[in-house]
């Protein structure tokens, strides 16, 4: 049994295909010139599939580009800053070095100390230096000022973190130094040291009361000892050196009770061939030996940057006959000066080769990531981009299919009974 289909079915069938095919077509034209393939899933889904993870992927490593961009900024600003620091250590070594000549002039000194203040300045401005979006490069995790100065001198406030960023999957990078690793552990001498501490330090050798101090001198015959002794209670040490050796000295002093620093002396005299004797003035001592009395290596529990005594020579009776030079602390001296600048000069170094190589690392982390970033760019290309000579050919192909249908539709339709009849 043949079915028949009427003359009005047939024209909605043909008019439906003729609408299917004019859509594909106009789709098709409409990826041409976009020149993408279509991106529903439903067309392609393992292509969709695909084009989903390279996206992912892509957007994963646009971060850790911005992470690495900005690790970069930080590490120059930091590298910027470290270049300066080690120019003005350098030149406080410098100081150091001139300040130590026996030759120099008064105007000299005030020339130096005049310098180490500006140095001073400039070096607390670098070490709150700041990065393009406002954060400072040696605070650690903190966002204020990590350096400030008080009346004890420049405190470190931030914290002991070293900011990090991520720069790939598996691996992150320090964008910068902490401060008090930079400025607060500089080693020398068998310790750790503030730099800072180390200015003020210098800048103290440089001014009145403690320039004219020396960290030894000598007397010979009978010396007058006068410590410089407060009310609250210190411990004084030093190496007395006599006729017969020398013997480190060590005391507890208070202001109006030399009592210790007899005893501790007079204790020792088998070793030195020097007595002591209290001076009328309650203060001082009198130090008697049949050759040189010298008294060298000073130090204190005092913690502030003053002389610790005075040592003239005198007659038995304690009257000063010469000149009475006040003694400093051997930490003070002008030859640890040079050493303390000397091993802060090594450490600025050694910090500055750490910025460049973290510096480094960000650099080949962006041309890393820049190379990932372009074969990603081409796997999405090659899952985005639309084939566009073989979808013109199936555009072409289309196109003739549409207008064959088209004529023969309406071939078909104008032919009736009549044409056969006649």
């Amino acid at each position: 049994m043949t079915a028949s289909i009427g003359t009005a079915l047939s024209g909605r069938i043909a008019m439906e295909s003729f609408n299917r095919l004019s859509g594909e077509i106009s789709d098709l034209q409409g990826r041409i010139s976009s020149g993408k393939n279509d991106p529903r899933p439903s067309v392609d889904p393992m292509r969709s599939a695909k084009l989903s993870a390279v996206t992912e992927q892509r957007g994963a490593i646009d971060r850790f580009k911005e992470n690495a961009n900005l690790a970069a900024d930080r590490l120059s600003h930091a590298d910027l800053a470290m270049t300066e620091v080690q120019k003005i250590t350098t030149a406080y070594q410098q100081i150091a070095l001139r300040a130590a000549s026996d030759t120099l002039t008064q105007e000299g000194i005030a020339g130096l100390r005049a310098e180490a203040l500006s140095l001073r300045t400039a070096l607390l401005s670098v070490a709150n230096t700041r990065d393009t979006m406002g954060m400072p490069i040696f605070a650690g995790f903190g966002s204020d000022q990590p350096f400030v100065d008080g009346p004890n001198g420049v405190s470190y406030t931030g914290d002991g973190g070293r900011p990090t960023l991520r720069l790939n999957e598996t691996s992150t990078l320090a964008t910068g130094l902490n401060g008090a690793q930079v400025f607060g552990s500089v080693p020398s001498q068998g310790e750790s040291r503030n730099i800072f501490d180390m200015v003020d330090d210098l800048i103290a050798t440089l001014s009145l009361p403690l320039q004219p101090g020396r960290p030894d001198h000598t007397v010979k015959g009978t010396a007058l000892f006068t410590p410089a002794a407060g009310r609250d209670p210190q411990t004084l040490s030093f190496t007395l050196t006599g006729p017969d050796g020398n013997a480190q000295i060590s005391a507890d002093l208070v202001k109006g009770a030399p009592g210790p620093l007899l005893v501790a002396v007079n204790a020792q005299s088998v070793k030195t061939g020097i007595t002591a004797t209290l001076a009328p003035d309650g203060e001082s001592l009198i130090l008697s030996s049949r050759a040189d009395i010298r008294i060298s290596g000073l130090a204190s529990t005092r913690d502030d940057r003053g002389t610790l005594g005075t040592l003239a020579p005198a007659t038995p009776t304690g009257e000063v006959k010469g000149l009475m030079q006040p003694l400093r602390p051997a930490r003070l001296s002008a030859n640890t000066m040079v050493g303390y600048f000397n091993d802060a000069v090594s450490h600025m170094a050694a910090q500055h080769a750490e910025v460049g190589s973290l510096a480094a690392l960000a650099d080949s982390h962006i041309s890393v990531l820049n190379d990932r970033r372009l074969r990603i760019d081409q796997a999405v290309a090659g899952l985005q981009d639309l084939d566009v000579a073989a979808a013109i050919t199936r555009l072409q192909s289309l196109l003739m299919t549409e207008q064959a249908a088209q004529q023969t539709f309406v071939k078909i339709n104008g032919t009736s009974l009549f044409n056969y009849l006649r």
